[in-house]
């Protein structure tokens, strides 16, 4: 039996056929109805077939967000092909991997793309540029979509990288559609929602769980190329935006913006923050002006849905991420793989229909990841009385010093209780005694002084002696991802190299 709407992207045409004149997408001025964006949809779908896409081919996007982005993802559906979005700052080197890795039968471009543009790349395969593909001859007559089975890679999202070489996600059709029913379930989003989506939409997240939900909701996208403070308050108050999603690193950079003010921000429903952990105090910050920020856990592997915290315990669980997404299986197992109690941490392993199908063309990773028992996360966590999903940490970024274990969130959260500390990382460093030791960084809130003795006697009365750092450093940023990530391989290399100096007015005490 055929399983309607399963195709990515079939129920934003099928939108488009119940409601043809609502507004679909915002974008720098100009609005895209429903039926303008199926247009659309069908019509870059015919210009990738004159251009020789074919079913199961990959197709490349490398650009900022615009609505050429989502016209691609859902043409190369109806194409059968696989679309493979990408960092639009990605290196030469970067592009070559994904490029070998994936294979794609064409390339397009926004016009940010200037390491397409360069040159440096001789060896791509044909470039479609968005800015001007409506002049691109094909057959204007619109063709039935290929038929794709529920198994078939509808996207490939790679990893950021930031613990290796980028892997490739193989979403299915099934698993986007699995996905999408899941946060449709587990997320309040109703057919006049506004969603404002700044984050990259090569990021799933951003791709996966807001835009093409709004979409398949019937509601209003506005779309803006990037994150800019100024530029994402603007958008709230003039198009009376009702839900987004941010990192907590968005949301402090939005208060901190001279022009922020509850009334720029009074039409928001709330938002979906992910990425990386939210602290208490923000969560409660933005309760107070009566918008729910709503934790959440995911990845990539996953689609990225796995739980949503409810939006009446944004504040009263504030370490919590949620119950596991009503298609969603949770398991926490201790390092032989065995189940443990709740409350007891281990790492987590996630089960549905909506995990990927593994890695593109990377077996061993694959096997190593998505096993029988469930998706290997990486993530350590519990299970708290409630049936809800608290993250402690990752497997990979414990800290091993003396033979006690330290979780580097843990600490991390201890400090960002302190009013001066406006973000914070920890990392161990290799250390011929102690095997690693703890070390902090911190970044003060602007206008405010931190004394670093403070900050350990400050430390000292949340964690255990063991897990206070033997190094405290004062710098003026981190390094990030484009979605926002702190980069912590990239603060262990810094740290390890003694690069303390590394950026300016940088202040270090051992």
């Amino acid at each position: 039996m055929d399983m309607w709407g399963l195709r990515y992207g079939e129920l934003v045409e099928r939108r488009a056929q119940r409601q043809p004149h609502r507004a679909a997408i915002i974008f720098e001025g100009t609005t895209l109805t429903y039926a303008d964006l199926a247009e659309r949809i069908h019509r870059l779908a015919a210009v990738l077939d004159a251009r020789g896409v074919c079913h199961r081919d990959r197709v490349l996007c490398i650009s900022e967000n615009r609505p050429e982005v989502l016209i691609a993802a859902y043409a190369c559906s109806r194409l059968g092909a696989a679309f493979v979005p990408v960092n639009v700052a990605s290196t030469p080197d970067e592009l070559r991997f994904v490029l070998n890795d994936a294979m794609p039968s064409l390339v397009c471009i926004g016009s940010e793309a200037v390491t397409v543009r360069s040159g440096s790349l001789p060896d791509l395969p044909p470039v479609l540029e968005f800015d001007h593909w409506m002049r691109e001859p094909a057959d204007a007559r619109p063709r039935q979509p290929v038929a794709v089975s529920p198994d078939e890679v509808a996207v490939i999202c790679y990893t950021s990288g930031t613990t290796g070489k980028p892997k490739g996600v193989a979403l299915t059709h099934a698993s986007l559609h699995w996905n999408s029913i899941n946060t449709l379930l587990g997320l309040d989003i109703a057919t006049d929602d506004v969603a404002l989506v700044s984050t990259p939409l090569f990021h799933t997240a951003a791709l996966n769980m807001l835009a093409v939900n709004t979409l398949y909701k019937g509601g209003t996208l506005v779309l803006q190329r990037k994150f800019d403070p100024s530029e994402c308050l603007d958008a709230i108050e003039n198009e009376a935006v009702t839900i987004t999603f941010a990192v907590p690193t968005m949301l402090a950079l939005l208060e901190r913006s001279p022009e922020f003010g509850e009334s720029r921000i009074a039409t928001l429903r709330w938002i979906l923050s992910g990425g990386a952990p939210l602290p208490p105090e923000v969560a409660a910050r933005w309760s107070a002006m009566n918008v729910p920020v709503i934790a959440s856990f995911g990845l990539s592997e996953a689609g990225p849905s796995v739980t949503f915290r409810r939006r009446d315990e944004v504040t009263d669980k504030a370490g919590s991420s949620g119950p596991p997404a009503l298609l969603t299986d949770v398991l926490v197992v201790d390092e032989i793989g065995q189940p443990v109690p709740n409350g007891v941490t281990g790492e987590i392993l996630v089960n549905g229909p909506h995990i990927a199908a593994g890695y593109w063309h990377q077996p061993d990773a694959t096997h190593e990841t998505f096993g029988p028992d469930g998706l290997r996360t990486g993530d350590r966590g519990y299970i708290d009385p409630d049936g809800d999903l608290v993250i402690v940490g990752r497997n990979k970024d414990t800290i091993i010093t003396g033979g006690e274990n330290v979780d580097p969130v843990e600490v991390e959260q201890a400090i960002l209780q302190h009013p001066s500390v406006a973000e914070a990382v920890v990392t161990g460093t290799p250390d011929p005694v102690w095997g690693e030791v703890v070390n902090l960084v911190i970044i003060p809130v602007e206008g405010r002084s931190l004394h670093l003795e403070e900050a350990r006697a400050f430390l000292a009365n949340h964690v255990a002696k063991y897990k206070l750092p033997r190094r405290i450093s004062v710098w003026n940023s981190l390094p990030k991802n484009p979605v926002g990530k702190i980069r912590r391989k990239d603060i262990q290399a810094m740290l390890s190299n003694d690069a303390s100096q590394h950026l300016n007015a940088n202040r270090t005490v051992g």
